[in-house]
């Protein structure tokens, strides 16, 4: 009787290459939109590699399931945008939003077809965990310092008070991008089964510099990320789970005040949160920078066009209509998103839109429960920064703007190859 025996194939040098390739759009991702330049290339290779599989096979692989589930995830997020053009009253502005999600999707495809041929994304997660980890350290050091390990200072043109920024272009994107992102290195960590003082001395660091990166948005992500972290890492494998269950929350305490006392940007932040004095309308708008007034037009926009909305991407052309009578926004600057996805997807493509998010996730649920547990723990380091940034809950910038909307094809694309990918590679 002959015993079928699995070789183990070793990484090298070129896949090792590829991965750092594939990793570029993060690297890049601080210098305003150069990030875009390498998946606009992943788009063009997308061109070809559709044209190629419907020329061979006459359709898509139908028992491939990366191939299944990523034109399934696309459809249900774009045909409800091109559905919210039909009486869109700023048409121009929704089309900037519509034809650019088809380039996306050929370079989702590219990602896709080149890691089903070269599993390479435990290597991804690694090249992508070291660049999130310098930007961790940038940032403490630029509070701690007043100044960034390339000589920028904390204080700068553009920048918020006192919020670390490190070398970002856009200085106040960091605490954004880095509440979405720590959620790599946090699971590669856990991926990579490294020992017990390196997840604390790395996540400490991950966490001091979300916090002070100013960004309530991105504390909300980080955090949505952190507590799976410590749920995985300490209370799971311990052997009493009642001792870090007692201990972890005295020592993330300890590190909040500790950042406290550092951080400029979080003072500021938590001395506007504790601005509401009662919980009246006016002193909890007033707390939480307007976003009452604009949770309210989004929601009014919503039911004024329940089908399919106002059109996606053009919540700041028409939001003036439907902000409250006596709102605190200036009548010459207005919102330019809701600051919260489901109203976001609400007012701008309706209810079509909600069902659409909603089948999105289930296609990306039904993937997760039909993967092996060892494609799961390759998947969390790159599904994460997904489920951090569109959970339902969050509040953060837009959700159809380019710049997250190609980030988001890119995260689901690698999603669906880890979650697919072989297991005969080291």
């Amino acid at each position: 009787m002959k015993v079928k025996v699995q070789t183990v194939q070793p990484v090298t040098a070129s896949m090792w290459l590829l991965a750092l390739a594939l990793s570029t759009p993060i690297l890049l991702l601080p210098f305003a939109r150069a990030f875009i330049a390498p998946l606009g290339i992943l788009a063009i290779l997308g061109l070809f590699m559709l044209v190629g599989l419907l020329r061979q096979r006459g359709t898509f692989n139908t028992t491939d399931k990366a191939l299944q589930v990523l034109p399934r995830f696309f459809l249900f997020i774009w045909l409800p945008m091109l559905i919210s053009l039909i009486d869109a009253e700023y048409p121009k502005q929704v089309l900037k939003a519509v034809e650019l999600y088809p380039l996306y999707a050929l370079m989702a495809l590219a990602v896709v077809v080149l890691l089903r041929a070269t599993p390479v994304i435990k290597q991804i997660a690694i090249i992508m965990s070291w660049i999130v980890s310098v930007w961790a350290f940038d940032g403490v050091a630029q509070t701690l310092l007043g100044f960034d390990m390339f000589n920028i200072p904390l204080e700068r043109a553009n920048a918020d008070l006192g919020r670390a920024n490190a070398f970002f272009s856009h200085p106040n994107k960091y605490g954004f991008f880095m509440g979405m992102m720590a959620a790599i290195p946090l699971f590669t960590m856990y991926l990579c089964g490294v020992n017990r003082l390196t997840h604390i001395l790395v996540s400490a660091m991950l966490l001091a510099a979300v916090l002070m990166g100013g960004s309530r948005g991105g504390w909300i992500m980080f955090a949505v990320a952190f507590l799976p972290y410590l749920f995985l890492v300490y209370i799971k494998p311990a052997k009493r789970p009642i001792v870090p269950m007692v201990v972890l929350p005295v020592l993330l305490v300890g590190t909040l005040a500790l950042v406290f006392q550092f951080s400029p940007s979080m003072q500021n932040r938590l001395q506007q949160s504790m601005q509401a004095k009662s919980l009246d309308y006016a002193s909890v708008n007033a707390a939480s920078s307007g976003r009452l007034d604009i949770y309210i037009a989004a929601w009014r926009m919503g039911e004024a066009h329940p089908i399919n909305g106002v059109g996606v991407n053009s919540f700041d052309k028409v939001s003036h209509q439907y902000l409250p009578e006596n709102s605190t926004w200036p009548k010459d600057l207005f919102p330019p998103h809701p600051h919260q996805v489901m109203l976001e997807i609400w007012s701008g493509a309706g209810s079509i839109g909600i069902i659409g998010f909603l089948l999105a996730w289930l296609v990306m649920w039904r993937l997760w429960k039909q993967a092996l547990p060892e494609q799961r723990k390759l998947a969390l380091p790159v599904l994460m920064p997904l489920l951090v940034l569109w959970w339902p809950l969050n509040t953060h910038r837009g959700f159809y703007p380019s710049e997250l909307a190609i980030l988001t094809l890119f995260f689901v694309a690698l999603s669906i190859a880890a979650l697919t990918s072989r297991s005969d590679y080291k």
